[in-house]
């Protein structure tokens, strides 16, 4: 009795006894062994050896996209030849086609909506629309009407160093964002930002246009213009080759055709009747660079973010290994040069068309000018649309491929002979008629050429953009080629036979491709 007390003053309080959570070992996790103290060197070497090394794929480069380059091909040629939807496939070894993935996903696959399709569809339109519009508005009027003011009589060659520098340092540019833009980590994506900033930066830089005092700034703003443009519209080709599911593409590249052949009549009738007030037509144009960039984002599906995407170093070689010419392809070949030769030949009247419709066919009269340019621009679209519903049946109605491209160029031919022959109001617009119809049928005929007679498919993105290529120097060759003759004749007349003998060079050289020597 007497150690009770003594045994409860030793003994500690005792604890209340553990939650049943407290006491429950989950098995293989509360249990589980420190691997690094347990496992002996050679047992964690066996392990290693083991080991599955996980390499996540980098996606494609834009460059090495065979849909990415044919959408840029199709918007720096003939765009309303997409609306005409032939059989021109390009062969893409990551189609769905090819491997018996399923044709309603996107390349990276996602299965897109119906409701997301049609946002898809109405925004490549609209941005092309309102992207289309500001260019096609200054290429046409509003440059050479500023060229005109600030160089006098001798505008002709001003006019065409412009152009030729613009289209270089645009080469040049597209080959650095398109890189740049493949490497974009971020959380709205890697084509967003460049779009919207790309629609800044082309906004930013065509206000100054107005405000040049002589011909070297206004060529140096332009090319600030230019690099914008890229920057807007490289990302949009490349979002467009990447997001839109094998099965639609047809028909989502006819709605973009449609959009750009749209904005550039838009934008040359409207910079046409404002003619009298070119700087508020140049601040409009700034407002539509701008809205191309956040309507496209806006009504666009929001793209799905890269942050997660593998990043890796660029490496030098990225920038212009897509313009290295394929070797042992001589029909390959024929193909470049005559769509060299052929956009050469547009370029010859193109880029001097606000002139000649100015001074040879008005005689100096802004206001009998204004008429005749808008019904050329009006004639053109006209002749594009009519091309569209007969180029399928034409496609199809020859096997051999070269006899609607030369038949395209003799209708070509008569376009330009008219205004030659008769340098009047009517014979503008019929050549602008015929050569838009002409145009249109041989650069999609020559689209589907080229896909037939690519070297390798493996780098058929590769081969695509050369052929892009040869069509931006074709338009350098144009412009300085006209500003020769003009420079050598003096009258605006020339520069019609000057691109006949282009058309017919483009012609013979497509005749020139023969089916058993391959490719």
């Amino acid at each position: 009795m007497n150690d009770e007390p003594q045994n409860h003053h030793d003994n500690p309080t005792p604890t209340p006894p553990p939650l049943p959570g407290q006491i429950f070992v989950r098995p293989g996790i509360d249990d589980r062994p420190d691997l690094d103290k347990a496992l002996t060197p050679e047992d964690k070497a066996a392990l290693a050896r083991l080991t599955v090394r996980q390499n996540p794929r980098q996606p494609e480069a834009s460059g090495d996209r065979p849909e990415v380059q044919a959408a840029q091909m199709s918007a720096e040629g003939a765009p309303m030849a997409a609306a005409a939807r032939i059989d021109t496939a390009v062969p893409n070894l990551e189609s769905s086609f090819l491997d018996l993935r399923d044709p309603m996903v996107d390349a990276d696959g996602y299965r897109p909506s119906a409701a997301e399709m049609t946002r898809m569809n109405i925004g490549f339109a609209l941005g092309a629309v309102l992207c289309a519009a500001p260019l096609g508005a200054l290429n046409t009027v509003l440059v050479p009407v500023l060229v005109d003011r600030l160089a006098g009589a001798g505008r002709t060659l001003p006019l065409a160093l412009l152009v030729a520098v613009g289209v270089v340092v645009s080469v040049l540019s597209n080959a650095v964002v398109a890189v740049l833009s493949d490497h974009t980590r971020m959380e709205i994506g890697r084509r967003t930002p460049w779009i919207l900033g790309g629609g800044a930066v082309a906004a930013l830089f065509t206000l100054p246009l107005g405000a040049a005092t002589n011909v070297v700034l206004l060529t140096l703003v332009w090319c600030l213009v230019q690099i914008g443009y890229v920057m807007l519209s490289t990302p949009i080709a490349a979002a467009f080759g990447e997001r839109i599911p094998d099965k639609f593409r047809s028909r989502a590249d006819a709605y973009r055709g449609i959009g750009l052949t749209v904005g550039q009549l838009l934008g040359a009738v409207v910079a046409v009747l404002m003619v009298h007030t070119p700087n508020g037509a140049i601040r409009l144009c700034s407002v539509l660079f701008l809205l191309a960039g956040v309507v496209s984002v806006l009504v666009l599906p929001r793209e799905r973010s890269s942050v997660e995407i593998r990043s890796r170093a660029i490496e030098q070689h990225e920038f212009f290994s897509r313009y290295r010419m394929p070797k042992g392809a001589p029909n390959f070949v024929r193909v470049l040069v005559a769509r060299l030769v052929m956009t050469a030949g547009v370029a010859v009247t193109g880029v001097f068309l606000w002139y000649i419709v100015l001074y040879t066919v008005s005689g100096g009269d802004l206001d009998a000018a204004v008429p005749v340019m808008a019904g050329a621009a009006v004639a053109s679209f006209v002749g594009g649309l009519v091309a569209t519903l007969v180029l399928g049946p034409v496609a199809d109605h020859w096997e051999d491929g070269r006899i609607p491209s030369v038949l395209a160029c003799a209708l070509y031919v008569v376009g330009l002979a008219v205004p030659c022959v008769t340098p009047s109001a009517v014979g503008v617009i019929v050549y602008a008629l015929l050569s838009g119809c002409a145009y249109v049928i041989f650069d999609g005929i020559s689209q589907r050429q080229a896909a037939s007679v690519l070297p390798d498919i493996h780098t058929a993105g590769r081969n695509l953009a050369v052929l892009n290529l040869a069509a931006q120097a074709g338009s350098v060759i144009g412009a300085l080629l006209g500003a020769l003759a003009l420079f050598a004749v003096g009258t605006y007349q020339v520069l019609f036979p000057v691109a006949i003998v282009a058309v017919v060079v483009a012609a013979a050289e497509i005749w020139s491709i023969h089916e058993d020597q391959g490719r």
